[in-house]
């Protein structure tokens, strides 16, 4: 039987339709938002895609997120299907958010972008993995650079543990996360999900 409650009142690990995919939430934050991720992947494929040599930046390296070919694929196609899912979520309800680029080592070469779409870093899936929020059985790719090379990138591997590999060789699984307006009324299954929040009176 589905329910409806506002986003904010949903406990951590509730899942729920957002419009284009099911999304389990993480977290929830002071300032009116709620970080979710995909209950699934949505897709297989590379990190990034190596350019044509023609065409290659000066700066792309294949586990940088600013010039992922991943980055602007879920940034356009896969926001634009919130509008087109016509859900509770639209793409002008999920918010800009800064996403921290460094690497497994703690090095900060690439900065931050601001996205509406990102992955999770691996700082991020050790917090929440702790909490019991990200089992899946598949693997998936994290946003984090993995450190002393260019190439690889960092993935969680089936079973919840982390790894890294070849950004633009391999289809890793594709788990977006994302920050969205947590006023939303949305419909979740209680039966799946842990109780809802109380409400504070």
């Amino acid at each position: 039987m589905l329910e409806k409650a506002k986003i904010k009142y949903l406990k951590p690990g509730t899942i729920f339709n957002a419009g284009p995919v099911t999304v389990r939430v993480l977290e929830h934050f002071p300032d009116g938002k709620t970080l979710v991720i995909t209950d699934a992947c949505i897709a297989d494929r590379p990190f990034t895609c190596q350019p044509f040599a023609p065409n290659l930046p000066e700066d792309w390296k294949a586990n940088n997120w600013r010039t992922s070919t991943l980055r602007a694929d879920l940034n356009r196609d896969f926001l634009n299907s919130f509008d087109e899912a016509g859900g509770p979520i639209l793409s002008e309800n999920i918010i800009p958010t800064e996403w921290d680029l460094t690497d497994s080592a703690g090095n900060n070469t690439y900065g931050s972008v601001t996205d509406k779409i990102g992955l999770l870093t691996e700082a991020m899936f050790r917090k929440y993995s702790e909490q019991g929020l990200l089992d899946l059985d598949d693997w998936w790719w994290l946003i984090t650079p993995y450190a002393g090379t260019l190439y690889y990138a960092r993935y969680v591997h089936t079973g919840g543990t982390l790894h890294y590999t070849n950004a633009y060789l391999d289809y890793g699984g594709v788990r977006p996360a994302l920050y969205v307006e947590s006023e939303i009324e949305v419909e979740y299954c209680e039966h799946r999900e842990r109780a809802i929040k109380e409400i504070n009176s």
